[in-house]
């Protein structure tokens, strides 16, 4: 009898020890829950949309509401220009504000990274934005500029023989000045030798011509930045639509000229 009652008695302390340990591991386990939680808590707080918002409209003020200097130096355009490309991209490019991100703030991102040529983490930090709230909408951005192309690049006209402007009245019949210029670009790694250029530069080689008020009436984009100005604008004369459908007379620099001399028939260069 003695015995038993011993064993019971054993049992009973072993169950309790069971008992408590599994009680205090419950507690233990609820209160790194509760750390947990309250951590995310705190971080979301930290960087929600509510407390980003005063930052981004304070450096949207900053740019584009500022001093004519500011939004030079920053976007490359002045304020006037700045608000009248915004109000062109709302009416006939097909912008809209988004959710979060006005018309205004998507322009001042992408003009940014034009003008210089700032990485994605760069802007995502300026204005306080995700990664892919940069890429999405400097993407529409680009499409709508795109949709402007009747705007921005105008039918080309010669300079007429009763010209009177000082500079452009001695060429007559002459469509404008033709130069070359670097845009810096990302390309597969298997690529990159052909996009190299004599400066160890990665970038693709772009043709463009203006005319006598400075607006562009021909590109040409796509080329490698290896590839050599007199291959390029060879290659602008002779294909479909290119440059010798427009015009028979250009401009340019006098390198450039030199080595097409010989190269290209049916295009005057001066």
């Amino acid at each position: 009898m003695n015995v038993a009652g011993k064993n019971n008695d054993a049992v009973y302390l072993l169950l309790e020890e069971i008992i408590h340990q599994t009680i205090v591991f419950i507690c233990m386990f609820i209160h790194h829950l509760e750390e947990t939680r309250g951590s995310k808590r705190k971080r979301g707080y930290k960087y929600s949309l509510i407390e980003r918002m005063p930052n981004q409209i304070r450096e949207l003020n900053r740019l584009t509401r500022g001093n004519h200097y500011d939004c030079l130096e920053n976007l490359s355009v002045d304020r006037n220009a700045f608000g009248r490309l915004c109000i062109i991209l709302r009416n006939r490019g097909g912008l809209v504000d988004g959710k979060h991100v006005s018309v205004e703030e998507q322009v001042s991102m992408f003009l940014g990274i034009l003008a210089h040529h700032k990485k994605n983490r760069v802007v995502r930090y300026t204005y306080n934005r995700s990664s892919q709230t940069v890429s999405h909408y400097v993407h529409l951005v680009l499409t709508a500029i795109l949709q402007l192309h009747s705007i921005l690049l105008v039918r080309p006209e010669t300079v007429p023989d009763d010209s009177t402007n000082h500079r452009w009245k001695w060429f007559k019949g002459c469509l404008g000045a033709l130069d070359g210029t670097f845009v810096n670009v990302r390309v597969p790694t298997i690529d990159r030798g052909r996009y190299r250029t004599r400066k160890g530069q990665i970038t693709t080689n772009v043709l463009a011509v203006c005319d006598t008020n400075m607006n562009f009436v021909y590109v040409l984009p796509g080329w490698e930045g290896s590839a050599s100005d007199v291959r390029i604008l060879r290659d602008s004369v002779n294909r479909p639509h290119g440059l010798k459908e427009i015009t028979t007379y250009v401009i340019m620099d006098t390198l450039t000229a030199r080595d097409l001399w010989h190269h290209i028939e049916g295009l005057d260069i001066i």
